[in-house]
């Protein structure tokens, strides 16, 4: 059955507050799951598996997959199109509430398009609190993803582009065309890669990211200002950092540099 069969089962239109728009073009789906690069049998997080356009492409990879899902008419529709299929778990859940140390076992790579309105704070989430979790094959808006790779000194560049390359390797793959969904999003919608490496000084990076956070909350002051709160500009110049350029101007080793210190 085609993938607008299942988006046609819904009872109500797409639930515009939950940022759904379906993807339905299955050759999509299959392009997005040769970027998972998992191994027979591996653990698959899907968080808003939709009708299932992913789903049936990674159950036919043989993952096992645990898929969260926060709208009812969904879950029931996966229930009904997997009925039969073994290696699927489905959480009928809030993804931004879910206890995430249940994910045991070996390492995790989560697989999800995104909703719009959630997606950068859950990413967020389960950057800094799931370790579990080894790669992550995402679709975003467009403008996130360009935040998610972005270089110091660009317009793009902020805590979240702070936070991407102290924890991970973040690789813009592709876009997709807005035909591919039903219904057809306003924006463009582009699949990012993050890869994961085991880390032996998360605290720190985390505390580097808390003060790109308070960085870049005044982003148009120069460092000496924008974190005067917790560091002095003689701290600044000891560390070789000129305390007159901005949030945007220092490197995620330099904000790594500002934790160390402190």
């Amino acid at each position: 059955m085609s993938e607008i069969y299942w988006v046609k089962q819904l009872e109500n239109q797409a639930n515009k507050k939950l940022g759904q728009n379906f993807l339905i073009d299955s050759n999509i789906s299959r392009k997005i799951t040769k970027l998972v690069q998992g191994q027979l049998g591996d653990p698959i997080l899907e968080i808003g598996p939709g009708t299932g356009s992913l789903t049936s492409e990674l159950l036919k990879d043989d993952y096992r997959i645990k898929a969260i899902e926060i709208d009812e008419g969904l879950v029931n529709i996966i229930s009904k199109r997997f009925v039969e299929v073994p290696n699927i778990e489905l959480i009928n859940e809030d993804a931004m509430e879910y206890d995430y140390s249940k994910l045991t076992g070996p390492w995790w790579i989560m697989v999800s398009n995104l909703p719009y309105y959630v997606g950068t704070r859950l990413l967020v989430k389960l950057i800094t609190e799931v370790p579990v979790i080894h790669r992550y094959v995402v679709m975003v808006q467009r403008e996130v993803a360009e935040r998610i790779v972005a270089e110091p000194g660009t317009k793009n560049y902020g805590a979240l582009s702070v936070l991407c390359s102290l924890f991970t390797q973040p690789k813009i793959q592709f876009d997709v065309n807005k035909n591919c969904f039903f219904p057809e999003p306003k924006i463009i919608s582009t699949v990012v890669t993050l890869q994961r490496e085991p880390l032996d000084d998360t605290d720190l990076r985390m505390k580097a990211f808390e003060i790109a956070k308070v960085a870049f909350q005044q982003k148009r002051k120069k460092i000496r200002s924008a974190l005067k709160e917790i560091i002095t500009e003689e701290e600044l110049v000891r560390l070789n950092l000129d305390p007159n350029v901005r949030p945007s101007n220092l490197t995620p080793d330099d904000y790594l540099k500002l934790a160390v210190e402190m």
